[in-house]
């Protein structure tokens, strides 16, 4: 299964079917049902098309079959209006899903770095790909009562070979990011 967006799950009475493997709960479709000559009756034929979010009931990451059902568009199921708990949802870990693996990468990089260069100035290009990393974080908790304590790398001056920041100040400002990141995942997961 894809690491996709969430989705709305489907809401076709007597189709849609959830089952639970171990702590995980899967989404099923009834695709058809096929007559079974020797039984005399028909057997639904049931099809995964997602995993259940436990934190949001009403939402599921969706796979392959799912696209194949449904198109990789809406369904009429998500044509109904989001509740803004589900919109907030689906914004958020969004970007929480696919960011915090660049910042885990670039805070135990710069850790090891700080430790070899702590006062050195950062180069304006690892600022700037420091910075494409923090900005959609930093939009993400905008509205936490932390936010004013995350910032960007200040990159300079236009030809400048050096930032006016060291791997020391940068390591403070990833740290704050590190903390906030773990307070905004407590509260909104």
């Amino acid at each position: 299964m894809l690491n996709r967006e969430p989705v709305k799950i489907p809401q076709i009475p007597g189709q849609i079917s959830c089952r639970k493997n171990g702590n995980k709960e899967y989404v099923y479709y009834m695709r058809e049902r096929k007559y079974n000559p020797e039984k005399k009756y028909s057997e639904p034929e049931w099809i995964m098309i997602g995993r259940k979010i436990t934190e949001m009931p009403s939402l599921m990451y969706p796979n392959d079959n799912y696209d194949e059902l449904f198109g990789a568009g809406k369904t009429d199921a998500e044509d109904e209006e989001m509740t803004m708990e589900e919109d907030m949802y689906i914004r958020n870990n969004g970007v929480y899903g696919m960011y915090i693996p660049f910042f885990e990468g670039l805070y135990h990089e710069f850790k090891q770095q700080m430790r070899r260069k702590a006062d050195e100035p950062v180069n304006p290009y690892k600022a700037e790909s420091i910075n494409k990393v923090l900005r959609p974080l930093q939009e993400m908790m905008k509205d936490e009562e932390y936010s004013e304590f995350l910032g960007l790398i200040e990159t300079g001056k236009e030809g400048e070979k050096e930032t006016e920041m060291s791997y020391s100040d940068v390591m403070i400002l990833l740290t704050q990011y590190k903390s906030a990141l773990g307070k905004y995942h407590r509260n909104h997961r």
